[in-house]
């Protein structure tokens, strides 16, 4: 809410009752998109800001037309205080306007002294504003130093500034900072000058942006490091070089260099699939100490969480891979998002499924060793879980609330969108869609665009536009997966396949199976000694598909060809049994989606526990990681919920050591010189499965020993040096082995973690002491390391997950971490915002039963009314824990406990 003087609210409230016409014109508070009464065309944004001091103050000066007479103007701004507010006419005149805060989402209602006429006019508001808390203009102080940094998206801009806060709202931006003489002030684009204001301030102003929404709107602000990178070199598409840097902490610049010296090869990539310029007049990638998401686009200034800048050669695969991953999709929107930006929040997807599927592409071109599609893959797969939910949302979701927009930012937008978007290139062909996208980008550069003009522009340049376009839409307006039913049909002339599709539901679910989709649907089939491959787009409920290129009747049949579709399948049972004969022959992305195949299922009901555990051995055995793993979750919910006593237990944890055990013995412990990253990432997975799952205890007393010797312990547990040495063991294993070394530890154990926490900065073995501090087991110091959270100044804020990750995955700790949670929630969510509404699933950690579900929704129903993505967090969360005691409730019905004989 706008804090307010008593006399703005007393003149505005007077205002209200005294216009003509102004009763009516207040009572609708635009809850969604603002009406068009008044239209931007340029800002001015000045800002005064100090590092350290808790507020800042400004003035918004806003050019717009105002399209028809009002004397009231919607606009927002959240817990500003406006000190003064006009509109400045095309006559001369000015309108002194009252400012009230309207809607708890951050409406702001200007009400005028007088009619303002249609046509042109400047509106100028001075204010001031406290610092957010990782959104809008915030401070960190990472070392001792106070910085700014900023998160606009997707709300944080008006508790920054008062403006038109919506995507479709895109104009350019004059912006001015005015900081401490010794602070460095970077923004969107090019500094144009500096000015000595004396007093110890300076007037730092930037080059007019091209037209952007508030939301990519970003500045820094302190005692930074600002290395500069090697220039972008021009190329064919680009006359002229772009100037490269980075923006770090005081003394963290040149962990910026294997960053740096790698963009530039990334936008060149991206700009030759474009075919169109990077569309900015310089880039910086700034490494932010503390940072809610993973990285933000922000034109010209990109934002990253400072761990994702750091990396270099000596790094680990997830690290480096996780820098050129994050690195491509942000560049990515730096054209989708950036240049061409949604009209409104219910086409996130454009942003965020298109910059998942690029920013795969580009990194698997230039990393082709990171196998980067098997990533996209894989979040498509888990993308299936939530899209299995009834309270789950479409891809292309209408959103009417602001609770609702943060929502957006989840699995459906970017794994479910990127999945379809690929399964779309592939089925239109790969230079065919390519040119789609430039026409799209060609057509609505510097302005905005909707669902429908991508699809329409992709649908053009295949053979079937409008089935296209059907069949695009039918993923994205409707939530769900489909599943598709295929009986191998050989008694007619020509083999075909009878499909059947309806919606996958899981056990228990309460949703309708009753849908349809237009899918391209391709398959893969053994033809005597000819493997061949046919498409159909298949939009009835039930058909037949003749395999038009088959001699005989295939010896098998994978419904799902190279994995490219976004459904799941299920064979009649001899075929069935055909396919998992042939698993050696389809390719590494069939046997994935084989492997999906099977845990849906056995989560709908269709297998039993012994059914899915007969599929195990072929999985684990794979080559390829992804499917070589994808039976570890599973057999864990087993462990811990399908099991009914510990002597079940028990033999769920033999299993897992009989099945992945001789695997981690051939690779063992030691990464070896010349070793491939995913080898390396695979020994890391097995490692931590078979210490968790697998309860073996000779791994846990290496992992102990070793995480002893990190920190500065003797090798039988007494006291040693107490340093840290966070070389004393392979970099890949140091994580597991100081978790392994907490959970055995006790008060002084946990002593020796504080120390070390408290005495370094570095990002990195940061979050690893604090995952090792979360994974104390001894109550009392389980409860002595949620305190650090309540801190003021120990922990940064993206610093909590790595703490409350383990205690949430532990049984015997989760019933102390709820009561916490319930405690101190009034801390807890203001601190996470905006992505308190977590808080839900750190509570509902561990639940597994329909009481649980009820006592989730009866506690915190009218908690998360109010949050950002509460109330959908807390639908599926509880649905999650609802389906969990259906599934484990038919499944022990069935006969557990001889499963694992």
């Amino acid at each position: 809410m706008t804090v307010l003087r008593r006399s703005a609210l007393a003149c505005a409230l007077l205002l209200a009752a005294s216009l003509p016409g102004q009763a009516a014109e207040s009572a609708a508070v635009p809850k969604g998109p603002l009406p068009r009464t008044v239209v931007p065309s340029l800002v001015n944004l000045e800002l005064r800001l100090d590092p350290r001091q808790e507020r800042f103050s400004g003035t918004t000066r806003i050019d717009a037309e105002v399209k028809e007479a009002t004397s009231v103007l919607w606009m927002h701004g959240r817990d500003l205080d406006i000190r003064q507010a006009t509109a400045l006419l095309a006559d001369g005149r000015r309108v002194k306007l009252a400012a009230e805060s309207a809607d708890v989402s951050g409406v702001l209602k200007l009400t005028a002294a007088e009619s303002i006429p249609a046509g042109k006019a400047v509106l100028e508001i001075v204010f001031e504003a406290p610092y957010g808390q990782l959104q809008g203009a915030y401070r960190v102080k990472p070392d001792g130093r106070d910085y700014v940094v900023t998160q606009m998206e997707p709300l944080g801009a008006r508790n920054t500034f008062p403006g038109f806060d919506e995507p479709s709202f895109k104009q350019p931006w004059d912006i001015t900072l005015i900081v401490p003489e010794q602070d460095v002030a970077v923004a969107n684009s090019r500094e144009l000058k500096t000015e000595s204001l004396g007093n110890g301030w300076k007037k730092v102003t930037f080059a007019r942006t091209e037209a952007l929404p508030s939301y990519l709107i970003a500045f820094a602000v302190g005692p930074w490091d600002v290395p500069k990178g090697p220039d972008i070199p021009a190329t064919a598409i680009r006359s002229t070089p772009i100037a490269l840097r980075g923006v770090a902490a005081h003394g963290q610049g040149e962990r910026m260099r294997y960053t740096l010296d790698n963009t530039p090869v990334i936008v060149t990539k991206l700009e030759e699939y474009f075919g169109t310029p990077y569309p900015f007049d310089k880039l910086d990638n700034v490494a932010a100490p503390d940072f809610w998401a993973g990285a933000m686009e922000n034109a010209g200034l990109i934002v990253y969480r400072d761990t994702l800048m750091f990396p270099d050669e000596k790094s680990t695969p997830r690290e480096r891979q996780a820098y050129w991953g994050v690195s491509a999709h942000e560049l990515a929107h730096q054209w989708f998002g950036d240049l061409v930006t949604m009209k409104w929040w219910d086409d996130l997807w454009l942003n965020e499924a298109f910059a998942t599927w690029m920013g795969t592409k580009i990194t698997g071109q230039l990393q082709p060793g990171f196998h980067a599609d098997r990533g996209l893959l894989e979040g498509a797969l888990e993308a299936m879980g939530e899209d299995s939910l009834v309270s789950t949302r479409r891809v292309h979701e209408p959103i009417n609330d602001f609770t609702e927009i943060q929502s957006a930012f989840d699995g459906i937008t970017y794994q479910k969108g990127g999945a379809v978007l690929s399964m779309f290139e592939t089925y239109i062909g790969e230079t065919a869609f390519r040119d789609g996208i430039r026409s799209y980008l060609k057509a609505h550069a510097r302005g905005n665009a909707t669902s429908g003009d991508l699809i329409a522009a992709v649908a053009a340049q295949s053979k079937d536009p409008a089935g296209v376009d059907r069949a695009f839409k039918s993923f994205i307006d409707q939530p769900g997966v489909p599943y598709v039913k295929v009986e191998v049909d050989c008694d007619g002339k020509t083999p075909s396949l009878k499909l059947q599709q309806q919606r996958y539901l899981p056990l228990g679910s309460a949703a309708s199976a009753s849908q349809t989709w237009g899918m391209p649907f391709c398959v893969r089939y053994q033809d005597g000694d000819q493997v061949r491959s046919e498409c159909s787009l298949v939009e009835q409920a039930t058909t037949t598909m003749p395999l038009t290129q088959a001699k005989s009747c295939p010896a098998w049949v994978m419904p799902n060809a190279h994995g490219h579709g976004y459904y799941r399948f299920a064979l009649d049972d001899k075929a069935a049994k055909q396919l998992a004969g042939a698993f050696a022959q389809l390719d590494e992305r069939e046997q994935r989606v084989y492997a999906d195949s099977l845990e849906a299922a056995f989560k709908a009901g269709s297998i039993d526990a012994a059914g899915y555990l007969a599929g195990v051995p072929q999985l684990a055995a794979a080559e390829v990681r992804q499917t070589a793993t994808a039976p570890m979750g599973q057999l864990a919910w087993m462990k811990e919920y399908l099991a009914a006593d510990d002597a079940q237990k028990a033999a769920v944890a033999a299993y897992a050591r009989k099945i992945y055990g001789p695997r981690l013995q051939a690779l063992g412990l030691e990464p070896k010189p010349g070793e491939s990253d995913d080898t390396r990432i695979l020994r890391r997975t097995l490692i931590g499965f078979l210490y968790r799952t697998g309860e073996s205890p000779e791994l846990g007393e290496e992992l102990v020993r070793r995480g002893r010797a990190i920190i500065g312990q003797k090798a039988d547990g007494s006291a040693g040096t107490g340093k840290l040495d966070p070389e004393a063991v392979p970099r890949d294993l140091r994580a597991v082995s100081l978790a392994a070394v907490a959970r055995a530890g006790d008060a002084a154990t946990f002593d020796l973690l504080e120390k070390h926490l408290r005495a370094t900065q570095d990002a990195a073995i940061r979050t690893e002491l604090l995952e090792a501090l979360g994974n104390m087991s001894d109550a009392p110091q389980a409860e002595r390391a949620r305190g650090f959270i309540l801190e003021k100044g120990l922990l940064r804020r993206n610093e909590l997950a790595p703490l409350l990750m383990p205690q949430m995955e532990a049984e015997a700790a989760r019933p102390a971490l709820r009561q916490w949670v319930d405690t101190h929630f009034k801390t807890l969510e203001p601190s996470l915002a905006p992505a308190g509404a977590r808080l839900v699933s750190v509570y509902g950690a561990g639940m597994c039963s329909k009481q649980e579900a009820a006592d989730l929704l009866s506690r915190f129903g009218e908690r998360m009314k109010t949050v950002e993505g509460g109330p959908r967090a807390l639908k599926q969360e509880a649905e999650n824990i609802g389906l969990c005691a259906d599934l484990r409730d038919a499944q022990r019905a069935k006969g557990f406990g001889g499963a694992l004989q």
